[in-house]
C-alpha cells in the first residue's frame, strides 16, 4: 500500500462513527411502591350517631349563655320597707283598771297622750268604757282643756290628782273590768279617735 493510501484510510477510521464513543445511557427507572389508601370502615369513621347535633349544641350554648347572664346579672334590690303607722296625736295609751281602793276602786285610771308636736285642745272630747259592747259611764273634758305635745293626762274613777291634770269620772263605783275590757275616745262631734283594749294580763 501507498503511503498515500494508508493516510487516506486512517483519515476515513478517524472520521467513522464510534459506536462505544457516542452511546447514551438508558434512562434510570426506580420503582416506587403506590401507597395504598384504605377507606375501610375499621379505619376511618365517621359516625353520625356520635356527633352532637348543631341543634345540641345551640341548645348547650344557650343554656352557657344564660346560666353566665344570670351570674353576672346584679341582685334585685330588696323591697321597701313600709313606713310605719303613725300614732294617732290623741290616744288612750294605759288603763290602770284594778285599783286599791276597797269596793269602788276609786284609784283606777285611764292616761290620755298627745303623740304630737303641738298643744292639742280636747275640750269636748269623750272617753266611757265599752266593754259590754255599748257605751259606759262617760267622761267628758271640760271646755278649756289642752294637752301639750308628748304630754298625758290620767282620768281617775273618783279621785283628783292635780299633777297629772285633776280630770275624774267622779264615779261612786268602779268603771273597769279587773278581767279585761275595751275604753273608746272620741273627739268632740263624736269621731272615734282610737281604742285601747286591755287583758287581765296587763298587770
Amino acid at each position: 500500500m501507498t503511503a498515500l493510501r494508508l493516510t487516506s484510510l486512517c483519515i476515513a477510521a478517524a472520521l467513522a462513527p464510534n459506536a462505544n464513543a457516542f452511546t447514551v445511557a438508558p434512562p434510570l427507572v426506580i420503582d416506587v411502591p403506590t401507597p395504598s389508601f384504605s377507606t375501610s370502615s375499621s379505619v376511618i369513621q365517621t359516625s353520625s350517631s356520635n356527633l352532637p347535633s348543631q341543634l345540641q349544641l345551640l341548645d348547650k350554648v344557650g343554656s352557657l349563655t344564660v346560666a353566665a347572664s344570670a351570674a353576672t346579672a346584679p341582685a334585685p334590690a330588696p323591697a321597701a320597707a313600709k313606713p310605719a303607722k303613725a300614732a294617732a296625736p290623741i290616744s288612750i295609751v294605759d288603763i290602770s283598771y284594778n285599783g286599791n281602793v276597797p269596793r269602788t276602786e276609786a284609784d283606777e285610771f285611764v292616761v290620755v297622750k298627745n303623740n304630737s308636736k303641738d298643744t292639742i285642745d280636747v275640750s269636748g272630747y269623750f272617753i266611757y268604757p265599752a266593754t259590754s259592747g255599748t257605751q259606759g259611764s262617760t267622761f267628758y273634758f271640760p271646755k278649756g282643756s289642752a294637752i301639750k305635745p308628748n304630754a298625758s293626762v290620767r282620768i281617775y274613777t273618783n279621785e283628783i290628782h292635780k299633777e297629772t291634770g285633776g280630770y275624774s269620772w267622779s264615779s261612786g263605783k268602779a268603771l273597769w273590768n279587773n278581767n279585761g275590757g275595751l275604753a273608746v275616745l272620741k273627739d268632740s262631734n263624736g269621731k272615734k279617735l282610737g281604742e285601747y283594749k286591755y287583758v287581765a294580763s296587763d298587770k
